[in-house]
């Protein structure tokens, strides 16, 4: 943590330190308000952060901090939409400083805080933020929330659209913890909520969230009952059945196939997906000719005994969604029975597809393609990659581009009346982040997901 703030402050001052005159004394309690105050920065407690910022810069007579804390507090009053505290603690930096290599940066943030202001783009979008900053998800929650910082910030550099004001709030990692933190940035004017991490605790927020009237986002929950019933909450992580449907209309509308046969272990996730697969796929007028249930984990490798060679072969396709550990494994041991028989059917995956490993040239001979919610193409997450690297000081991880490509999806869909923000995201049309696809098809549940091949033995990006 201690690394991460060091690091988030050198990419906050934007230069090397600047030589303090020998005047310049190192005083304890100006040194104590400003770590302070990066602590607070880093969570998103802006307001306190500037508070402790101008404190370091102005209670204790000028001091080696004085420079360093003058910009900090013009950042952290930007970030926190008071325009006018950043204009004014800039142009101290800008006037009082003229020769501090701070400088620049003190013009730039005056510059967007002047655009930002009264008469410029409008009353600031509070962006409520609910995730964990301590305990065993800390640090997911904080690779997210940089992820979600970097959007912002990106947003608010391009001078377009309102600004963008960040209300955090930490959810300690429960579902009471998320719900109150939701009630917290409710109560500060939240215009929409990105958080918290998971099904247990998306569940009580959304509650909380739908009661306020305020558009939630959950990341990564897959429980549908996070959604269900509701018009303000929605799941940005494709659920488990809304894989097996996106399997389903691939299948059917793209590659044309009319005659499936669907194979799933009983009790898992699997069968969740194979279940809404075959839904689907009748739905769409395709003919489901078995849905096979398999007692264990073992049978995989006897697909062909399980579900019948004779069966087997009278479908065009096979959906075998495999879930747990040994996922790769599973998948394998399937393509090896598949490949036993006379005419095998094109092998339909779930993301544990990309897991394998010692069968991609069967995979790849058979057809194999598999849906994925995850996928960054070449060279298109460069740009922030080099963000993240000087934010965190490591390379970006997918939590982190979960954090940035929902956060520039939501904003998106910002520009109208607030009341419609659901509607907006509801309807709005596909959106693609960096490595993830948004568009819920007038639901709550995000329904798009790539689509990957197997050829030369390599997973490849089909659609």
């Amino acid at each position: 943590m201690v690394r991460l703030l060091c690091l988030l402050f050198a990419l906050a001052v934007a230069g090397p330190a600047v030589a303090q005159p020998a005047t310049a004394e190192a005083v304890p309690a100006a040194e104590a308000a400003f770590q302070n105050g990066l602590a607070a920065y880093q969570q998103g407690a802006y307001a306190e952060a500037q508070r402790l910022f101008s404190r370091a810069a102005d209670e204790f007579g000028y001091n080696e901090r004085s420079t360093a804390a003058t910009l900090m507090a013009a950042k952290a009053a930007y970030a926190d939409a008071d325009f006018d505290r950043a204009i004014a603690a800039a142009s101290v930096l800008i006037q009082s400083y003229p020769s501090s290599r701070y400088t620049a940066e003190a013009e730039r943030i005056r510059s967007l805080a002047e655009q930002g202001g009264p008469g410029g783009r409008g009353r600031p979008f509070d962006l409520g933020i609910v995730l964990p900053i301590a305990g065993p998800d800390g640090y997911l929650g904080q690779a997210l929330f940089n992820g979600i910082r970097i959007a912002v910030d990106e947003r608010n550099a391009s001078g377009q659209g309102r600004p963008v004001r960040m209300v955090f709030r930490d959810s300690r990692g429960n579902g009471e913890g998320a719900r109150q933190a939701v009630q917290g940035v409710v109560a500060e004017g939240a215009d929409a909520i990105v958080g918290p991490l998971f099904s247990d605790e998306a569940a009580p927020a959304g509650e909380a969230a739908e009661a306020a009237g305020i558009v939630l986002v959950a990341p990564l929950a897959t429980d549908e009952a996070v959604g269900r019933g509701r018009r303000f909450v929605f799941q940005a992580n494709p659920t488990f059945p809304a894989r097996g449907r996106a399997m389903a209309r691939y299948a059917v509308g793209r590659l044309g196939l009319d005659r499936l046969g669907v194979a799933s272990q009983t009790g898992t996730l699997g069968a969740d997906m194979a279940g809404a697969f075959a839904t689907e796929a009748r739905r769409l007028g395709a003919a489901v000719a078995f849905e096979e249930s398999l007692a264990d984990a073992g049978d995989w490798e006897d697909l062909d005994r399980e579900v019948g060679a004779a069966a087997l072969q009278s479908v065009d396709a096979v959906y075998l969604p495999v879930t747990g550990r040994d996922a790769p494994r599973y998948a394998a041991d399937a393509l090896r029975s598949l490949d036993a028989l006379n005419r095998a059917p094109r092998p339909l995956g779930n993301t544990e597809w990309e897991g394998l490993s010692t069968s991609t040239a069967r995979a790849s001979r058979l057809g194999a393609v598999f849906t994925q919610d995850f996928f960054v193409a070449p060279g298109s997450a460069d740009a922030f990659g080099r963000r993240y690297r000087e934010l965190a000081g490591i390379g970006q991880d997918r939590l982190a581009i979960i954090g940035y490509d929902i956060t520039r999806f939501l904003l998106s869909q910002t520009e109208g009346d607030e009341t419609t923000l659901a509607d907006a995201l509801r309807s709005a049309p596909l959106f693609d982040g960096v490595g993830h696809r948004f568009r819920f098809n007038d639901g709550q549940v995000n329904e798009a997901l790539y689509v990957l091949g197997f050829r030369d033995g390599q997973a490849v990006l089909l659609e």
